[in-house]
């Protein structure tokens, strides 16, 4: 015999193969078993347990699988909704207090299993009777309710895909109540009630639309008939559509003694066109009354029918959301953050590894955000989205929501169908569970051109063969405390392949927390146990169940709002959720370490509240109804109210759309809509405050000249040849000629006509001093570069001011940069004249880089005034003045690594500590491609085919199949090829393209000449003054971080002498992949000390700015008030004014000074500077406040004397 004698490490997994020269029968059994078991425990032993693991079907009992069978009839080719799935439903159906399920089945029957404690089910179907009346009848989703108020739950069920419309009728069935044996049984009468629906319904949600009491039901309809789902056409609003929704009154009979449901649709409103996947119902304006959202498949758009109280439903989506999925599956509603506003996300399709997102994408088509205005379609987008609440709209006091879901990092999960809310871990904040699959990818675009190329060569069953199927996990988020999701499919044990489609959660073992049950196509339901009362026993919940009015005796539309240690959190009960399913109906909270909940608030179904203490933690608390009249919660009172419209001020800009993808497929936005700029100033010399505002390609600029009255008189100017067709990408109010009054500069850009075009040609423009202006521009150099912003500041300090003027793109080269110029004011009395000197005070000022703005400011407290640019694809550059020459130390400024793809610059001293900090805009977090220090985004641009034009390339890291982050282009294959032609002789079809990572694509060394850009820090940030040159970076909080910032405002909104921030942004320019950026609806951060910046919700603030915004400035009137002024591009002038009036008196500099420290009582200083021009495309003037709190204000000319000592 032959010995082996093995030292195991804890945990190894080693396979032993022992052989024996004479066999002994007893003993080398005995041998193997014994290495085998030692083997086998040292395995076990390092195996962590996940939060989530499979329950075997054949110790559970759940013996079902939704299998389809398909044919030459019945198959994906002839029928979308094949694969379209089926639903599941949770609920105690025989009242023992454990909660049973329901599965639904396409082609196979419906079953009800009965929960036997200890996740051990039974298959009562048979018994129950609750089988299709007709085999053939296809069910998708189901609910479980009382329907008849007789205190037992009934089962309602979906049918579709027939043609026959009368194996589409959808199935009640009514409980008779439970056997001796404690097995329910159940009769079908859908007739009976009037929900024998033939209408391709997908599900129904149950709810009191009309507040009587009752239940009335929802259902949503999703029909393809003659129409082709895909192709824009007119919207059909007028009830005629054959797929549009369906809305039944639940009403009491008396000749029947019954309650019946009556289709009330018409009178409703409820007539939009739809393929209708899942609906969600939520009192989104907070009136009272139930709202319905409608999740929609293909073009058609999302609705959300705002509830008119009198029986009836408008369509507000546009006014509401920005944008949603395009083809719209799944949707959840609940409290992401716990700021108690209900979130919205819907599920699509978009993949979430590069091969396969290649395969899915197909070309970037600007034609169709063309046809999307044209049809007033709403905007949709091929992800998934987050629609987070942000308040009421203070306009028209509906909610405004901002689309998060690129931020929150969920936004591709595949072809998906159900998203869950639900708190998985008990932590105190709600997860999110995805369901996918697709057995059959027609989506996949190397099929569809070998469909192309050989369907009239091989059969149906060999193109049908052909398809590629997406058998990939269900994904699972972990919320980071409301500050995005962590994917945790891998370690909470989903990592594995599905075809699933409906799932629901409930706490079907009664231990605390909760399980899943998933129904996925042509394999078993899966039952996953949570094991987080295991993992996570510090952890404690919640559980609430809810005994409503004698008519809604489940309470199904309720509300409840917990609060703890100053925290909320916001659930509802809804009877339908996720996909075709039904969650158990008792509400669950995770607390985390949280041992005790102060209260909480019940809003019941009409409204009413009721206030219950102490609830008991770590069990289910029962609550019946029994309202109070406890008033509600009031809000205080906002900052801001929208300003009178008697104020003059009405403008709507107009820009003109140029398509600039034309020229350059793959550039990441447009550079051609940036405007309108804003510049106030006194120009008639009148004391008040006057307004600019420059004018796009076609149209002319406008004056708004203050009165005695603190009202507007517009004038219409126009500073143009012509035909009009300058566009002026900014303006700058100074006094050029220092005769004592304004003078107006117009950089003249936006890329879109060849470089070097008269059309860029900027104008100077001197004011008489009355605000009559003439055309000087002979007086500056000839400049036609494609200019982006002017400011002001006297570098050389000798009396007069000079000009920065920076230019971004070279048109229609991107990423080339235009040139940039430094212009120094050489006028003697009447000559007027700025010189170009950019080489002679820093060559590296000529080309900068693509720069968006710019700012003359003294960081170094030396009276010099230093230069700070912003831009693409580089750091925030800094020059310091050394006696009239700009010297760069962008390199040791502790900033020089940060490579964003800055928009603007702001500056004050934000922490009272005598030197000057900055606010500077950058893209934010929310866009479709993530840059980081170790994984940033990159531009690879060269003349790859020799053919005269720049050929930018786009890269950013991305899963690949294995999970592994590389390297990939962005944009898909047809767009790549248009910019790039040669890429076609690299590869055969779209999978060998998006498998190809950067490198792998480039072998040949054809990028190692290419420009090589990089992008890797996105956050709109605080910028911390050191000294000496040195600053620091502070990420300003998340809900900056939604949109690229524009406009910015530095004002003390509170009078606690802290300079707060006001911001506006979005993008409505990016790339079509992506499209509009448009998460923003204008932002205040309040100054808390120390650096330390707090957002205001829009409900505090009513700080309103929702499009796409770019100058903000600040306007005072001559009675005192304040106005505040954002420039939307293609949209109103947005003007707003303080509802309570800051208290204090405003003193102005003098043209000489240009800086001032402010003592306060408390004994901080705050040193404010005055240079012209504030923030991207704004000017406003520089005034100081005085207040009680001041002590003392000390002005300085440029020299750094003293001229002013005012003390308070």
């Amino acid at each position: 015999m032959v010995a082996f004698f093995l030292l195991l490490p804890k945990g190894s997994c080693i396979f032993v193969i022992g052989y024996f020269k004479r066999k002994m029968k007893n003993s080398k059994f005995q041998i193997v078993a014994f290495l085998t078991l030692v083997v086998l425990v040292g395995c076990n032993e390092n195996k962590q347990k996940t939060l989530f693991s499979i329950v075997d079907s054949n110790t559970s009992g759940l013996i079902f699988s939704n299998q389809l069978f398909e044919n030459d009839s019945i198959n994906i080719l002839d029928n979308e909704f094949v694969y379209n799935g089926a639903g599941v439903a949770i609920a105690d159906i025989n009242g023992d207090g454990l909660e049973d399920i329901f599965l639904a089945g396409n082609q196979v029957d419906n079953k009800l299993y009965l929960n036997e404690g200890k996740l051990k089910f039974r298959d009562i179907s048979i018994e129950a009777q609750i089988g299709k009346t007709d085999s053939l009848q296809w069910s998708s989703g189901v609910t479980i309710l009382d329907i008849n108020l007789d205190g037992l739950q009934d089962i309602y069920i979906c049918n579709t895909f027939r043609k026959d419309s009368l194996l589409r009728k959808n199935l009640l069935y009514i409980n008779q109540g439970n056997k001796e044996t404690n097995i329910p049984f159940f009769k079908e009468e859908a007739a009976k009630y009037g929900l024998d629906d033939q209408t391709y319904s997908s599900h129904a949600q149950f709810f009191d639309y009309d507040n009587d009491g009752d239940l009335d039901v929802f259902i949503g309809v999703n029909r393809i008939e003659g129409i082709n789902p895909n192709q824009f056409s007119p919207l059909t609003d007028d009830g005629t559509s054959k797929s549009k929704d369906v809305l039944y009154e639940n009403v009491y009979i008396d000749s029947l003694d019954q309650r019946k449901f009556i289709d009330v649709s018409e009178k409703a409103g409820i007539r939009y066109h739809g393929y209708s996947h899942s609906t969600l119902i939520n009192d989104f304006n907070e009136d009272g009354w139930p709202d319905i959202y409608v999740a929609n498949d293909f073009l058609s758009n999302d609705l959300i029918y705002i509830n008119n109280q009198d029986g009836s439903f408008t369509n507000k989506a546009g006014e509401i959301f920005k944008h949603f999925s395009l083809s719209s599956m799944g949707s959840d509603i609940t409290d992401v953050n716990n700021d108690g506003r209900m979130d919205i996300f819907t599920t699509e399709m978009q993949p979430y590894y590069n091969k396969r997102k290649k395969l899915f994408q197909g070309p970037s088509s600007y034609q169709k955000e063309i046809f999307t205005r044209k049809y007033s379609y709403e905007h949709q987008y091929t992800r998934n989205t987050l629609q987070q609440n942000l308040g009421i709209n203070p306009e028209n006091q509906l909610p405004i929501f901002g689309e998060i879901g690129m931020f929150s990092g969920i936004q591709e999960t595949d072809w998906s169908w159900a998203p869950l809310f639900a708190d998985y871990d008990n932590d105190g904040w709600n997860d999110l569970l995805i369901t996918n699959g697709f057995p059959k990818d027609v989506t996949d675009r190397d099929f569809g051109d070998f469909r192309i190329t050989a369907s009239r060569l091989v059969s149906k069953q060999t193109l049908i063969d052909a398809i590629p199927e997406i058998k990939i996990p269900n994904f699972m988020f972990k919320n980071l405390e409301g500050k995005g999701f962590e994917d945790v499919t891998k370690d909470w044990g989903l990592n594995f392949g599905t075809f699933s489609n409906g799932a629901a959660y409930g706490d079907l073992d009664n231990d605390g927390d909760l399980d899943l049950i998933i129904n996925n196509i042509n394999d078993p339901v899966l039952l996953m146990e949570n094991h987080s009362n295991e993992l996570h026993a510090n952890q404690n919940y919640l559980r609430i169940k809810l005994t409503g009015d004698k008519q809604n005796l489940e309470a199904i539309g309720s509300t409840v709002i917990t609060y703890y240690n100053n925290k909320q959190q916001r659930h509802t009960l809804l009877s339908g959720r996720g996909y075709l399913s039904q969650p158990e109906k008792t509400f669950h909270l995770g607390l985390g370490k949280i041992k005790k909940v102060d209260s909480l608030k019940i809003i019941w179904p009409n409204g009413k509240t009721q206030i219950e203490i102490n609830p008991t933690v770590n069990n289910l608390n029962n609550y019946a109804y029994r309202p109070s009249n406890a008033n509600s919660f009031k809000n205080n009172a906002a900052l801001f109210s929208t300003a009178s419209k008697n104020l003059g001020l009405n403008f709507l800009s107009k820009d003109n759309d140029f398509i600039d993808f034309n020229f350059q497929r793959t550039i990441p936005h447009k550079f051609s809509q940036f405007g309108p700029s804003i510049s106030v100033g006194d120009i008639n010399g009148d004391n008040l405050e006057d307004i600019f505002i420059a004018g796009s390609r076609g149209e002319d600029e406008a004056w708004f000249l203050q009165t005695p009255e603190s009202t507007f008189i517009r004038s219409e100017v126009s500073y143009k040849n012509s035909e009009k067709l300058e566009e002026d990408s900014s303006s700058l109010l100074f006094d050029a000629d220092g005769d004592g009054d304004l003078d107006l500069y117009l950089a003249r850009g936006s890329a879109q006509y060849p470089s070097g075009n008269d059309l860029y040609k900027d104008k100077l423009l001197l004011n008489d001093g009355k605000g009559n202006f003439t055309d000087s521009s002979d007086a500056i150099p000839d400049v036609h570069t494609n200019s982006t912003s002017v400011k002001a500041a006297d570098f050389d300090k000798d009396g007069d001011l000079d000009l920065f003027v920076g230019s971004r793109v070279l048109p229609f080269s991107y990423p080339s940069s235009d040139r940039s110029y430094i212009l120094e004011n050489q006028s003697e009395g009447n000559q007027i004249k700025f010189v170009d000197v950019t080489t002679k005070i820093n060559p590296d000022l000529e080309f900068p880089g693509l720069i968006s703005d710019a700012l003359w400011t003294d960081f170094n407290n030396d009276f010099w005034p230093d230069l700070i640019l912003a831009g693409e694809w580089m750091p925030l550059r800094f020059f310091e003045n050394k006696k009239g020459e700009l010297v760069e130390i962008t390199d040791s400024s502790g900033l020089q690594n940060k490579l964003g793809w800055w928009n603007s610059l702001t500056a004050g001293d934000l922490d009272n500590d005598g030197d000057i900090d900055y606010i500077a805009g950058n893209f934010g977090r929310n866009i479709n491609f993530q840059g980081t220090e170790d994984q940033p985004i990159r531009l690879y641009a060269k003349d790859l085919d020799n053919n005269g034009t720049i050929d930018p390339l786009l890269s950013f890291y991305l899963r690949d199949s294995i999970g592994t982050k590389k390297e990939y282009l962005y944009h898909p294959w047809q767009d790549v090829t248009t910019q790039y032609v040669g890429i076609r002789k690299k590869f055969n079809s779209f999978g060998e393209f998006g498998n190809s990572t950067l490198p792998e694509m480039f072998n040949d060394g054809l990028l190692d000449d290419a420009t090589k850009l990089s992008f890797n820090y996105m956050e709109t940030s605080l910028i911390e003054n050191l000294g000496k040159g040195k600053f620091k970076i502070h990420p300003l909080p998340m809900e900056v971080q939604y949109a690229p910032v524009y406009g910015i405002l530095l004002q003390d909104i509170n009078d606690d002498n802290l300079l707060d921030v006001l911001v506006v942004g979005n993008d409505f320019g990016m790339e079509v992949q992506q499209g509009r950026a448009d998460a923003l609806v204008g932002l205040v951060l309040k100054n808390e000390g120390d650096l330390k910046m707090n957002a205001l919700s829009l409900n505090d603030s009513h700080f309103y700015v929702p499009g796409d915004a770019k100058a903000l400035v600040n306007v005072n009137l001559k009675n005192g008030n304040e106005l505040i002024i954002a420039s939307q591009n293609n949209d109103s002038l947005k003007v707003q004014e303080y509802i309570k009036k800051r208290v204090g008196k405003r003193m102005k500099f003098n043209p000489n000074e240009i800086k001032a420290v402010i003592n306060y009582r408390n004994g901080s200083k705050r040193i404010q500077e005055v240079y012209w021009g504030d923030s991207f495309n704004s000017q406003s003037t520089q005034n100081i406040l005085i207040t009680d709190e001041i002590l003392e204000i000390k002005f300085y000319n440029n020299t750094g004397e003293t001229t002013r000592n005012i003390t308070f």
